[in-house]
Order: structure tokens, then C-alpha cells, then sequence
């Protein structure tokens, strides 16, 4: 293998607060989601992972439904992957486990409603890590998520060592996490 390749998983977090002006979230569309999509669907070679945060997918499905035909066809060719998480962006360390749940098949359900696809992987709100995640989200599907390479330097990894992704269990509930370099963030 020539040593100069590298894969690089590329995700993207999408996110506007419940309540924010309507002419926000629009600007977002026009300026970065729209054409974020638009620059996929010329360069079918390019493969990334997408999140939308709750108050995002209900704008988008209100005001450009055709975006999320857009997505799904993206996502029948096997060139995007769509996240879960908690669908109103919660610090789901933070909330009792029943709304953890409730927060994740929200988001579980409204992407399986919208796009006939079960997410695996999840975005973890501001990248809270708490050691109980594999068991919070047990039962949901989900099998990864990401974090900031800081957390792996404090737990005392070395940079040359955070380059692959992690197995954490608890109580028997294993989640893989990938570290994300935040060079790049």
C-alpha cells in the first residue's frame, strides 16, 4: 500500500435551536446545506456521514421537503450515511434515561420514516462523553459515535496512537468511538 494513503472519515453536524428566526434556518439552507448537497451530487466519489439535528429536519420538511429526496437518494447510492442522536440536541449525560430513549427513537423513527434507513452511528451533542453512553444507548442500533481527540490525550494516548477508532463496554453494552481530530473541526 503506498504510504502516502490515508482514509479520512468525513462527517458533517447540521444543527439550528428550536425557535431560532426563520430566516436563519434559511440562510443556512441557501449557504450551506443546499449547496453542500448540490457539490455531492457532482462528485459522486466523495462518501461522508450527515447529521441534522430535530429542529433542523422539521424546518427542512416544512418549508424543502425535496431536500430529504434529495438526501435519500444520496443515501440509496451509498454515498451518505445519516446519524442519529437526540432529536432536540440534548446533553444526553445530562437527562434522566427514559428521556435519553425517547429523545434517540424521536430521531431513530423520524429518520427510518423519512428515509426507510436505521442510523448505527449517532452525534453526541457538543461531544459530551460520559462512560455510561454504551448502556444509554442500548436497544437503539446504534454502534458508534464520535468524540474530540482530547479526551483520548487526557485518558494519556499519545497523537500517534488516536488514529483508528476505540471499543468502550458498559455493563456489558459496547459502542465503538471514533476520535475526531481537531485540527480539522
Amino acid at each position: 500500500m503506498d504510504e502516502r494513503k490515508f482514509h479520512l472519515l468525513f462527517g458533517v453536524h447540521n444543527h439550528q435551536p428550536v425557535g431560532n428566526f426563520p430566516q436563519v434556518f434559511e440562510e443556512g439552507y441557501e449557504k450551506a446545506y443546499l449547496p453542500f448537497i448540490e457539490v455531492l451530487e457532482r462528485h459522486p466519489e466523495v462518501k461522508v456521514s450527515l447529521h441534522y439535528s430535530g429542529s433542523l429536519w422539521e424546518w427542512i420538511e416544512s418549508e424543502h421537503p425535496d431536500f430529504l429526496k434529495r438526501l435519500k437518494d444520496l443515501l440509496e447510492k451509498g454515498q451518505i450515511e445519516i446519524l442519529g442522536g437526540g432529536f432536540y440536541e440534548p446533553l444526553l449525560p445530562l437527562i434522566p434515561l427514559e428521556d435519553v430513549r425517547g429523545q434517540i427513537g424521536m430521531m431513530n423513527d423520524f429518520i427510518l420514516q423519512n428515509f426507510s434507513y436505521r442510523p448505527k452511528g449517532f452525534w453526541l451533542t457538543e461531544r459530551v462523553w460520559e462512560p455510561s453512553l454504551p448502556t444509554l444507548v442500548r436497544g437503539k442500533g446504534l454502534r458508534y459515535t464520535a468524540i474530540d481527540d482530547t479526551h483520548f490525550f487526557s485518558a494519556g494516548l499519545s497523537e500517534g496512537e488516536v488514529n483508528n477508532y476505540f471499543l468502550t463496554e458498559d455493563q456489558g453494552n459496547i459502542l465503538s468511538i471514533f476520535p475526531i481530530d481537531m485540527r480539522l473541526r
